[in-house]
């Protein structure tokens, strides 16, 4: 395993993709967090107003009949129902939405991911000397640092809202209870206000940490990122064998064939491409061999060796040239192909005369 000093490189896809099946992600705990002071807040301030009255109004109706109230048969359960009810309504309404968008932004943080393991509970998560080990660790020091910071952003925020806070607070005095309420209401809604835009900023930073912190873990060594190459893609030094060797086969193999060529077309010194046909064959004049140079060269010392005729027609070789071996040769070709074949044959030596064509 390379040393973290020596992992300086930034971490391929797939080792992301690989922490990632195995429930490594970014999770912010104080987006998380946010989350929770927003949806109690939207909840107390959009939903709260359409529901409080109807609850208020079912435990007037209980208090002001509380002495009528039966106490056998059901009658208690009956009477206070309806206020059950609201009061149900009253609390499921704010946590079901604080819920809803938890899981939206917990979801929106790990892209949809469930990972069963995660929920699977482990010894060292409970363990006495685990926690220990945490907390001992130096691994713990970025997460007090990060505590220390939130409070004093708190601490700032809440300091800045008290001096705005308590010159209100002294006003209310001699004010009725709807004016009290009235400033209640403005007051705690300026702080609530504050602390969720000061905890938003801490979430935009934890989330900046979190996923710095997640990427230098997954950091790796230039010896890790060759070894996965070579797990991946394939030892370079072998696939550069393997095909050397493969070449060699390919190139063997058109060699061999131009010991059955019916001709061979060159520049006469540059290209060289041999060509096979057989009479009466109802397929064109194929590709069986070519090349440049030295290789066009012992294309041309194998067909003299094997007696395959040698024709020099340069615009003919560079014209075939280009065309894949074992390729039928092309409609624009075949009159001066058949003119070369042709005069090839009419020109044949006897057996006993090994001069090529020229």
């Amino acid at each position: 395993m390379a040393d973290a000093e020596d992992r300086t490189e930034a971490p391929s896809q797939q080792r992301l993709q690989k922490a990632r099946d195995d429930g490594q992600i970014v999770l912010s705990r104080e987006a998380m967090s946010f989350t929770v002071l927003l949806g109690g807040l939207l909840g107390i301030f959009a939903l709260l107003p359409f529901l409080v009255p109807n609850f208020v109004h079912s435990m007037k109706n209980l208090m002001d009949n509380a002495g009528t109230i039966s106490m056998v048969q059901g009658g208690l359960l009956s009477t206070t129902q309806h206020t059950i009810t609201a009061g149900l309504a009253l609390a499921l309404s704010v946590a079901g939405l604080i819920m809803a968008l938890t899981l939206g932004v917990g979801f929106l943080q790990t892209g949809f991911l469930i990972h069963p393991g995660s929920l699977l509970p482990k010894m060292s998560r409970v363990s006495p000397m685990g926690g220990l080990k945490r907390i001992l660790g130096g691994g713990t020091l970025p997460d007090t640092c990060k505590a220390l910071v939130k409070l004093l952003i708190f601490v700032a925020v809440l300091w800045h809202l008290a001096k705005g806070i308590i010159p209100d607070a002294r006003s209310m005095t001699g004010l009725n209870a709807s004016a009290i309420l009235t400033t209640v209401i403005r007051l705690g809604l300026s702080g609530a206000t504050g602390m969720i835009l000061a905890q938003l900023v801490i979430a935009g930073g934890d989330i900046f940490w979190m996923r710095f912190r997640h990427t230098a873990k997954l950091k790796m060594s230039r010896e890790e990122l060759k070894e996965e190459y070579r797990n991946t893609e394939g030892d370079p030094h072998v696939k550069g064998k393997l095909k050397a060797m493969r070449a060699k086969v390919a190139r063997q193999r058109m060699m061999d064939a131009v010991k059955t060529a019916t001709v061979i077309v060159t520049n006469p010194t540059h290209y060289a491409v041999a060509l096979v046909y057989e009479k009466g064959a109802s397929s064109a004049p194929k590709v069986v061999a070519k090349g440049v140079d030295e290789v066009a060269a012992r294309i041309r010392e194998l067909g003299q060796d094997h007696r395959v005729p040698i024709v020099a027609n340069p615009p003919l070789a560079r014209a075939l040239y280009p065309l894949p071996l074992e390729s039928e040769i092309p409609a624009e070709h075949f009159k001066v192909v058949a003119a070369v074949i042709a005069y090839v044959w009419k020109l044949r030596r006897p057996a006993g005369n090994h001069s090529p064509i020229r």
